[in-house]
């Protein structure tokens, strides 16, 4: 086994023999491949969860390929703690909190991402690895407010974007 660094490569066969009284270069006769070794992509990072604040109302949320499940749905206006379970099965997921009266299909969408620059996010649940769980706190004001995993991939060659496959959930805030 070898450990390879990133970068561009030959793979030779360098055995020479003689045949029929010439000598014969496997390497000569074509037994050479080129290839590249990329650098490996980073593993997600596993969730981290912290206590919850005295008085702040929680907001458990199930992510899933597809789907964002927070329960409950609507909470009272102040600081809320929002307890993130990454159950996967493949995929790291985040949760972006966006206050917003628009319907998930009329956010301004780049790439397959909703463009972040051009809304109004409270915060974020960062990217975290399936099987974990994951925790953030937000003060958050009476309103209408969108959740989704803003993740884009590239998946068998595709653009795979994680909100356009329907991670999206309404919320609200009285």
């Amino acid at each position: 086994m070898f450990d390879l660094e990133a970068g561009n490569y030959l793979l030779i066969c360098n055995i020479t023999e003689i045949e029929e009284g010439e000598l014969e270069s496997h390497f000569e006769e074509g037994m050479v491949v080129a290839f590249t070794v990329t650098e490996a992509e980073d593993e997600p990072m596993a969730g981290v969860v912290l206590p919850k604040p005295a008085g702040a109302t929680q907001v458990d949320i199930i992510l899933a390929e597809w789907s964002i499940v927070p329960s409950p749905r609507t909470v009272p206006a102040g600081e809320t703690y929002f307890l993130v379970e990454n159950i996967g099965p493949i995929d790291p997921h985040e949760v972006v909190i966006v206050k917003t009266d628009l319907a998930p299909g009329e956010l301004p969408v780049v790439d397959g991402k909703v463009d972040e620059s051009a809304v109004e996010v409270i915060g974020e649940v960062e990217e975290f690895a399936s099987g974990t769980s994951a925790s953030g706190v937000f003060d958050l004001e009476a309103g209408n407010y969108l959740l989704i995993c803003n993740i884009t991939e590239i998946e068998e060659g595709e653009l795979e974007s994680h909100f356009e496959e329907g991670m999206v959930v309404a919320f609200t805030v009285q």
